[in-house]
This record gives structure tokens, C-alpha cells and sequence, in this order.
């Protein structure tokens, strides 16, 4: 396994994966940038026989979301000043218009439920079929891609497309 063509091959759906489920994209950075971290630190625990590199990066991104997820919720609850979590969000590498239809689509996703999320970010940004989805979710194949149709007519009325 050359680790070095796999990222170079794969950090740019990861990250656009990651972005799409957590909306910011210093916060997308910094997961994407763990994710490839444990990645590279386990790659021995890598199984081919249980599926392909590809599925085992988006698991582990999948993975470190929602462990952000959780820590968030405790950190807001348990905070003790209150202001933890008030990053500035910056986005210096989209050109304007596509900065716009990139605020729109993530302010659009704010209508999902976090498995129409995760479903939609597995579909459109890892590139992974309803069956892999299926496999990596536990779902069935015919859930999966029955929630991405409904998911996708949401966004559709959302941004009046």
C-alpha cells in the first residue's frame, strides 16, 4: 500500500466529505488532518478482505466526526467559561460565487437530519455506491438509496431548485 498516492489521491474527497457534514472549513481541516493521522498510524491494521482503502478512510473520517460531535456536546455542557466554542470562520480559497453556492448548499444541509447528512456526504463526496453506503451504515441498500431520494428532494426545495 503506497500511503503517499492514496492521500494524494483521496484528501481532496475526504476533506469535501467532512466539510459537507460539519459546515466549517477550519473545523473540516483540522478533522480531515486526524482522520489521515490515525490513517497513517494504523495503516497496518488496514484489511483489504474487509474492503477497500477507500471505505476504511471514510469510516475513520466518519469515525472522527462523530467523536467531535460528542466531545462538543460535553464541552457545551461542561464549559467553564462559555466562550470554548466561538471559532471565527474564514474561507480564503473559494473564488466568491462559488463561496456562495458552497454557503448555500451547507445552510441547505441545515434541514437534514444528521443520518441524511451522513448518507448525502457519503454519496456525493467519497464517491462511495448505495451498496458500500449500505455496508459501511448497517443500512439496507434500498433505505439507503430511499433517504438519499428524499434527502436530495429536501435540498432541491430548500434552495428552490
Amino acid at each position: 500500500m503506497d500511503f503517499t498516492s492514496l492521500y494524494k489521491e483521496l484528501f481532496k474527497p475526504v476533506f469535501a466529505y467532512i466539510l459537507c457534514r460539519v459546515g466549517e472549513r477550519p473545523l473540516a481541516e483540522d478533522l480531515a488532518a486526524s482522520a489521515w493521522r490515525k490513517a497513517y498510524e494504523k495503516q497496518a491494521l488496514f484489511d483489504p478482505k474487509k474492503g477497500t482503502f477507500r471505505q476504511w478512510i471514510f469510516t475513520i473520517a466518519r469515525n472522527e466526526i462523530n467523536m467531535y460531535h460528542r466531545l462538543y456536546y460535553v464541552r457545551k455542557f461542561l464549559s467553564l467559561t462559555g466562550f470554548e466554542d466561538s471559532p471565527a470562520l474564514e474561507n480564503f480559497s473559494q473564488p466568491p460565487a462559488q463561496e456562495d453556492d458552497t454557503q448555500a448548499l451547507l445552510g441547505a444541509m441545515a434541514v437534514l437530519t444528521e443520518r441524511e447528512k451522513d448518507l448525502v456526504a457519503l454519496k456525493f463526496y467519497s464517491g462511495l455506491n448505495n451498496r458500500e453506503i449500505a455496508h459501511q451504515t448497517g443500512l439496507s441498500e434500498s433505505n439507503v438509496g430511499t433517504v438519499l431520494h428524499r434527502s436530495i428532494t429536501k435540498l432541491r426545495k430548500e434552495m428552490n431548485v
